[in-house]
């Protein structure tokens, strides 16, 4: 029991924690992201004894804070977030003072649930079929959309467009509890601009940043934003461009540093003429520690329109959906705006002119896989000595066979315990297997068929974004806090290389899906609600797991996986899977720009692909996205893996082949069967399957597993 009365000196440690949530799961609205009964009782008796709080937030997603507003004793809180295996002792680190804290929030804390514009769109609770938006919720036809005959047809409008995050609080002036990018710290710190220098592609700054306080170190994190010109294309108040993070700086002590700003990030994308743009007029260039904490230090003048890339419109609205959806457009509203902002517009410097000649034309190129009909008999180790091509190897297996190793080997239920014995793969006429698997430590469910007669072994794929089971990393949702890319370059490092001590080749992570929404369930994997901070997240991991390992990492998922509640439907409810409605520039803008900056910035070999549809359409069955945009816009050279889908409403497995989907996982004899059909109705062709086996044994051939089955066999 409380004492009675506490002295004024001493201080109460108070934590909250959550661990709602998870695949197929969205968190809750009441007695989840807003406080339950007994925590209120429990706060109510701590800050009625306590006169200094201190709150302790050990959660997997955001909750409601505004509360604390009307608690004047909770005088501190600490986002723990979901810390790992050495959380509680950099916890008390921080709270003993040994070390100053140096995280930055990764999104926006409103002050209410609703404040956030996704929240009127966004259905959670699967106890309340009468909640879930679908078609008709939006006088849309389920049939025009590509849905027959379900009970009902889920969808996810993704109506406030580009606005997600800070860009829609600071955009259309609301208010909110803490923003995007803020974090405080023991110490204090000034930033300031010393002066910009032309590169080939883009301008570098210099900064420099000094600890003014007397008695603690600390590290700060300097961030870069731009406000850019409307012209024809509306534009959010301001975007996140580059962030670096300082070295731990004494009382006193400075630090010049560089960041670099790529031309490249200054585009919008127009629909209209189906080209990425850099709008004439003065890009604004922003310094600061948060969202709502910055200064103009110069600006960027565009004299005229400049086009960055031609390509063509590849995800937008049906036409039948074009006049009957609204999505949020800022019209004439006022943004956030501070004191003498105007004046430092009006001073701005101009750092550059830009202009057309500066910006090398991206176009499309045209995706190309060779096939052969001249079947070489010969094994895949022969491919990699150089005796015989990729193509002529592959044109050896028949259909059956090829059918087999686009898919995953085992009984397609690797999630387990379904009760019975399943086959793994199907067999020759004489009753032998197929396939088998190699692989000396993968489960079955996560690894590759191997066809031992042609040399080909299994590769090993391995969950999930927080590592590979062997170290308790924190969660990329707490990691993302940490505004540190050579922090997140050492721990991809550590689990490519955990990775490898279990023969993994490809590891399922980084998942950089965008927090649009604070009770996604899957919220705690993805980094931030802002694109750029989670593509360059994703990147550091994914260079740190693969330099100098035999791994690759996975991003997923691939696309819009933003809500987990029947994402891929319900075959028990005869529910159709998620459909995520969205405008083209906010899918390009938004939720495919991680991926994007991967692909182009890294080697990566495998993707997936989200069990959803986008617009209509499967994900994974969406040509444009799987080719299109991945490979014939963002040169994408490695192979595609669907999601683990075993159940439900999920892409066709001949449908998704023809799509662009080279894997099909965790697949299995009934998978098999789906494309011995398709390949016989037309809809999955012999280059269809050529194609996908030729990305896929690409992968196999640089894989770990693959370099220890040949010294094995060469050995027996």
């Amino acid at each position: 029991e409380l004492a009675a009365s506490i002295s004024s000196d001493v201080t109460a440690l108070c934590v909250l924690g959550r661990g709602s949530g998870g695949e197929e799961c969205d968190r809750r609205i009441k007695e989840d992201y807003y406080l339950t009964e007994s925590e209120k009782q429990m706060i109510g008796r701590i800050t009625d004894h306590f006169a200094n709080v201190v709150l302790i937030l050990n959660i997997n997603g955001f909750i409601d804070l505004s509360w604390t507003l009307s608690y004047p004793s909770v005088k501190a809180i600490v986002y723990l977030g979901t810390a790992g295996e050495q959380g509680a002792a950099a916890l008390a680190d921080i709270l003993t003072g040994k070390v100053s804290p140096s995280g930055k929030l990764a999104a926006t804390m409103a002050l209410s649930y609703e404040d956030y514009p996704s929240s009127p769109y966004f259905f959670t609770n699967k106890d309340k079929p009468e909640s879930i938006l679908t078609y008709d919720d939006y006088h849309l036809s389920p049939e025009a959309n590509g849905s027959f005959g379900f009970e009902k047809s889920p969808v996810a409008l993704y109506q406030e467009g580009i606005y997600v995050g800070y860009r829609y609080f600071d955009t259309f002036h609301k208010p909110i509890l803490y923003p995007f990018g803020y974090g405080l710290s023991y110490a204090a710190f000034d930033l300031e601009f010393l002066c910009s220098d032309i590169q080939e592609d883009g301008l570098t700054l210099a900064l420099q940043v000094i600890n003014t306080s007397r008695e603690f170190s600390g590290k700060e994190v300097i961030q870069i934003y731009v406000s850019a010109p409307e012209e024809n294309l509306e534009k959010p108040y301001q975007e996140l461009l580059n962030y670096r993070k300082t070295k731990c700086l004494a009382p006193g002590e400075k630090e010049q540093i560089t960041i670099p700003l790529p031309f490249s990030e200054l585009t919008s994308y127009d629909e209209e003429s189906a080209s990425y743009l850099i709008e004439a007029g003065d890009y604004y260039i922003r310094l600061g520690n948060s969202s709502r904490h910055t200064k103009i230090i110069g600006k960027i003048t565009v004299p005229a329109t400049i086009i960055t890339a031609r390509y063509k419109n590849r995800m937008s609205i049906r036409p039948e959906n074009k006049n009957k959806l609204r999505f949020l457009k800022k019209k004439t509203v006022s943004s956030y705006t501070y004191s003498g902002e105007n004046e430092e517009k009006a001073n701005a410097p101009c750092l550059y002119k830009l202009c057309q000649e500066n910006i090398p034309v991206r176009t499309l190129k045209e995706y190309q896989v060779n096939t052969s009909e001249t079947a070489v008999p010969s094994a895949l180790p022969d491919v990699k000595k150089g005796s015989t091509n990729l193509e002529d190897f592959i044109a050896q297996l028949s259909i059956e066979e090829l059918a087999v190793l686009v898919n995953g080997y085992g009984p397609g239920l690797p999630f387990g315990g379904m009760g019975g014995k399943y086959p793994n793969t199907i067999s020759y006429a004489d009753g032998e297997d197929i396939a088998v698997s190699t692989h000396p430590s993968g489960s079955v469910g996560y690894v590759s068929p191997a066809l031992r007669k042609y040399g080909i072994p299994s590769v090993f794929y391995k969950d999930g974004p927080a590592g590979v089971n062997m170290t308790a990393w924190p969660t990329g949702m707490s990691m993302a806090c940490t505004f540190n890319k050579e922090l997140l370059y050492e721990f991809g490092h550590a689990c490519g290389t955990e990775a490898e001590e279990l023969q993994v080749d490809s590891w399922l992570a980084p998942a950089v899906n965008i927090q649009r929404n604070p009770i996604g369930g899957r919220n705690f994997e993805y980094y931030s609600e802002d694109p750029r901070h989670t593509g360059y997240c994703g990147t550091a991991i994914t260079r740190g797991a693969m330099d100098n390992n035999k791994i690759t990492t996975c991003p997923k998922h691939f696309a819009l996986n933003e809500q987990e509640t029947y994402r891929r439907g319900s075959l028990k409810k005869h529910y159709d899977a998620l459909d995520s409605i969205i405008e083209e520039r906010a899918a390009r803008e938004i939720y495919l720009k991680p991926f994007e900056m991967i692909v182009r910035s890294t080697n990566v070999s495998t993707i997936m692909t989200s069990f959803n549809k986008i617009n209509g359409i499967f994900a994974a069955q969406n040509k444009d996205l799987c080719i299109g945009i991945l490979r014939e816009e963002w040169g994408y050279q490695g192979m595609v893996v669907t999601d683990w889908g075993d159940m439900d409403i999920v892409v066709n497995g001949a449908n998704a082949v023809a799509s662009g989907n080279d894997i099909i996982m965790p697949g299995g004899p009934p998978v098999i069967q789906q494309i011995l059909i398709g390949y016989k109705e037309g809809r999955c062709s012999l280059s269809d399957l050529k194609k996908a086996a030729y990305n896929f044994l690409n992968f196999v051939i640089k894989s770990g597993s693959f370099e220890r089955f040949t010294k094995e066999t060469e050995i027996l």
